[in-house]
């Protein structure tokens, strides 16, 4: 949308109604997202279903997935020639679901960061340890949003990037 203001100077304004409903309110169900940076635990039938409430955890794990995502496929701010994950890209969300976990568990060992992001891959792995521990734990455990940040985020991320 576009405006005149009373000084007669245009103002615009992106309105995104991709989350707005016609309900009393959201429910949390909700799914959207670019499926290569959405929790693996989003990424199953029940969820995409609209049976899985989305958590605090939930956007915690996106952004560990979006990190690991930049320190892999960009150097200095470029897209690499080595650009892993590109069947991420093209993948249903089972499937990448699957080829996540298998990065997170089998994958990661192997992986090679671009040299401008060597120390934020070490922040990267960190913070991606813990979410392992979740998925391989069962059954899951509740954690509270303070959990999930002390130890998924804070914990991981070396005392360099907080001070």
């Amino acid at each position: 949308m576009v405006y005149k203001s009373r000084n007669n100077k245009w103002i615009g304004v992106l309105n995104d109604y991709d989350l707005s409903s016609t309900q009393d309110g959201p429910r949390g169900n909700e799914r959207t997202g670019t499926i290569p940076f959405m929790a693996i635990a989003l990424l199953t039938k029940d969820a995409i279903e609209g049976r899985v409430e989305h958590l605090y955890q939930h956007d915690v794990e996106s952004l560990i997935w979006v990190l690991i995502w930049v320190c892999l496929r960009y150097e200095d701010g470029e897209l690499r020639s080595n650009r892993p994950f590109n069947q991420w890209l093209k993948a249903d969300a089972d499937r990448c679901r699957k080829e996540k976990l298998d990065f997170m568990f089998m994958g990661r060992a192997d992986a090679q960061p671009s040299p401008s992001h060597k120390s934020n891959w070490e922040t990267a792995r960190g913070c991606l340890r813990p979410v392992g521990h979740y998925y391989s734990e069962d059954p899951k455990p509740t954690l509270t949003d303070d959990e999930v940040f002390q130890t998924w985020l804070t914990a991981p991320v070396p005392s360099r990037i907080r001070d």
